[in-house]
């Protein structure tokens, strides 16, 4: 539908002319209002600010492991004899230059390093597969924004009782019940964020929920090298959680609403929206609205949360299968390059920051990418991006005496690749899953993306230990299977959303050709 200009929006009459020249009678489509209104509006900007505040979290909650757990520098006591190995000297032998940079050094774990690492990801993993099953049944069933609120004040919570664990056994049963939180709120905003806009505005809404979160990775470094504590991360990590608390001021998701409430709920939060973005003369009265109720007067409202409406669809439980390998290669590749910044030389920290900032250009050019050509076709070619980079590893050229520069530009643009699936994966996730099993769906398919990450450290060390391009050669054949199962995926670009799994059939069967 066409943008109208401000004059047919504050006139009545005008707005009736609209809808005669259109050739309906009202708006019976939410993406409908959302054009007429202003698809990127106040209302919109306000909501989609907030909620990707929770985006500054993801590096906090899921990277932080990878500071939190680092041998930091030691020195040798004065008049002692050490080693380069810390574990085959007596501790009296050496002192750490700063006791509290990590929890390595504060615990004493630098002997059980592995173990510590092992620990805090068999705990943290499990944690957000629970909060994951949980809350995208919760999210479906009883709202978006209770949900998610209900996950932020607990989260907030726990990153306080982190910070201040006086054990690492303490420490590690607050991560746990973190996991399951952080992970809850992570995937729910990204839903609920989502259900504020028509198609073609959500890839911008992902590129400034990127820009949020490649903030968030500058700010987790920056935060390490000007205060070296692990308590001050955690410490970070509760400031920030009391930004998102500001949802509280948001309306409930317009699409759940149409799912799981009258018809009434709904027109009530978008003649809001109208007031908040054009004032008060917007022109709509309730008559315009005629939005189809999508609850027990359709036989539909049990669908909201229930998975087996997946299972019992062979044609979108094929697709939602498709989905899970998908985000379990997309996680574990990208995980998977920030635990192999070791290959780099230079600080850890500093390469941090470097690859967070290559998430801000990477953004944008996939928002254009997926407006213009698509979701499916920006996928095959990040895809495509991830293998290139990997094979440049495997060819049998070297610059200069090493294979430095070749291992650096592998890895900076494999990053690029996967952080562009990420963001496809996640818009593309929520636009073919209907609103009744949306966050379900979703988190779902998060729930393969977590296993992903926790093997991703194991599958990193594993391959570095016997051959550094064993690596390339794995991520190639994963990307490979990918890349054959993205080609039967349905295109969602310029589709509304559905509110039920049977609306969603026809794309799914229909529309598989790249």
């Amino acid at each position: 539908m066409p943008n109208i200009s401000k004059a047919d929006r504050f006139v009545p009459d005008r707005l009736n002319e609209y809808f005669a020249k259109q050739g309906i009678s009202c708006f019976t489509k939410i993406e409908e209002v959302y054009e007429y209104i202003g698809s990127l509006g106040k209302a919109q900007i306000c909501s989609l600010v907030i909620l990707s505040m929770l985006n500054l979290l993801a590096a906090f909650n899921f990277l932080m492991a990878v500071f939190l757990l680092v041998i930091p520098e030691w020195e040798c006591e004065t008049g002692k004899i050490c080693t380069d190995d810390l574990c085959q000297m007596p501790r009296e032998n050496w002192r750490w230059l700063n006791r509290d940079r990590t929890m390595v050094s504060y615990f004493e774990l630098q002997c059980d390093s592995n173990y510590a690492i092992l620990a805090s990801s068999l705990f943290f993993v499990p944690g957000t597969v629970v909060g994951l099953a949980a809350s995208g049944y919760l999210s479906d069933k009883y709202g978006r924004k209770r949900t998610l609120l209900a996950a932020v004040v607990l989260s907030l919570v726990l990153a306080v009782a982190q910070a201040l664990s006086s054990t690492y056994p303490l420490f590690l049963v607050f991560r746990t019940l973190s996991g399951v939180t952080s992970v809850a709120y992570m995937s729910i905003h990204i839903t609920y964020r989502d259900e504020f806009f028509s198609s073609g505005k959500r890839p911008v809404c992902y590129f400034l929920g990127l820009i949020f979160k490649a903030s968030g990775l500058l700010i987790l470094a920056g935060v390490y090298e000007a205060f070296p504590n692990w308590r001050a991360l955690n410490g970070a990590s509760a400031v920030l959680l009391t930004i998102p608390l500001l949802v509280v001021f948001l309306p409930e998701s317009p699409h759940w609403l149409l799912t799981n409430s009258s018809s009434d709920s709904v027109t009530e939060v978008l003649l809001k929206m109208a007031k908040f973005n054009l004032g008060e003369n917007h022109g709509l009265k309730e008559e315009h609205f005629r939005l189809s109720k999508a609850g027990k007067d359709d036989g539909k409202s049990s669908e909201s949360g229930n998975v087996m409406n997946i299972v019992r669809n062979r044609a979108f439980l094929i697709v939602t299968l498709k989905f899970f390998f998908h985000w379990f290669v997309t996680s574990m590749l990208y995980y998977g390059f920030y635990y192999a910044l070791d290959a780099l030389s230079g600080s850890v920290s500093i390469n941090f920051m470097i690859m967070g900032a290559l998430e801000l250009p990477m953004a944008a050019a996939t928002a254009v990418m997926m407006d213009k050509i698509g979701r499916r076709k920006t996928l095959f070619a990040n895809l495509v991006l991830v293998m290139v980079c990997c094979g440049l590893s495997l060819l049998k050229v070297s610059f200069g005496n090493d294979w430095t520069i070749k291992r650096v530009a592998s890895i900076v643009g494999s990053k690029w690749g996967v952080a562009a699936m990420f963001m496809i994966i996640y818009l593309y996730t929520n636009e073919v899953m209907p609103t009744s099993i949306r966050s379900t769906g979703l988190h779902m398919c998060s729930i393969f993306g977590r296993i992903g990450a926790f093997i991703a450290p194991y599958f990193v060390k594993a391959c570095n230990n016997s051959s550094y391009y064993l690596l390339n050669c794995l991520s190639l054949l994963l990307c490979g299977l990918a890349i054959l199962l993205t080609l039967g995926l349905p295109e969602t670009k310029d589709k509304t959303l559905k509110a039920h799994l049977g609306e969603e059939e026809a794309g799914v069967e229909e529309d598989g050709k790249l």
